[in-house]
């Protein structure tokens, strides 16, 4: 129970910066309304480590930095593309490594969630463990960029879980 109630805590947070109305009464109604989810999926409790708690922060500072680069990056280059007749648009999908097949499918998850929010690129299917294929405005762009920034992702989203 103290598993879901310090997990329901952050979510009811994320809920009343999301909900943008009175903070006290949207953290309430995030909070019950994490608890009645989590309450539901039953996740599996996973004991806090102490001692790696603090790098596991400062990774997840890193990985969001990089997630709203990367995510204003795209925009622009987006919006470059569209407010431009000449920049050539060379549409196509790119095969991606994800991870090894010990890993956890939850962190090729979120990695395709990054992608998939970030302008210009969608994930659109996965063959394993092992791959990802994403579709793209620049086939060329994201083929040379592609497979190091999906390793610096899962690199710190392995040390933040």
């Amino acid at each position: 129970m103290t598993f879901y109630l310090m997990t329901a805590v952050p979510m009811g947070l994320v809920w009343a910066a999301i909900a943008n109305t009175a903070p006290v009464e949207s953290f309430i109604l995030g909070f019950l309304i994490s608890l009645l989810v989590l309450a539901m999926l039953r996740p599996p409790f996973a004991p806090v480590r102490w001692g790696r708690l603090p790098g596991q922060i400062v990774n997840l500072i890193l990985y969001t930095l990089l997630m709203f680069r990367d995510i204003f990056l795209s925009s622009i280059d987006v919006a470059r593309r569209v407010l431009s007749p000449t920049m050539p648009l060379r549409p196509g999908i790119v095969a991606v490594p994800t991870q090894d097949a010990d890993e956890r499918e939850m962190i090729a998850a979120l990695s395709a969630h990054n992608i998939t929010i970030t302008p210009g690129e969608l994930v659109v299917d996965f063959e394993g463990n092992h791959t990802m294929y994403v579709h793209c405005l620049d086939v060329e762009a994201t083929s040379q960029t592609a497979a190091t920034a999906q390793s610096r992702r899962l690199r710190l989203l392995k040390k933040i879980l």
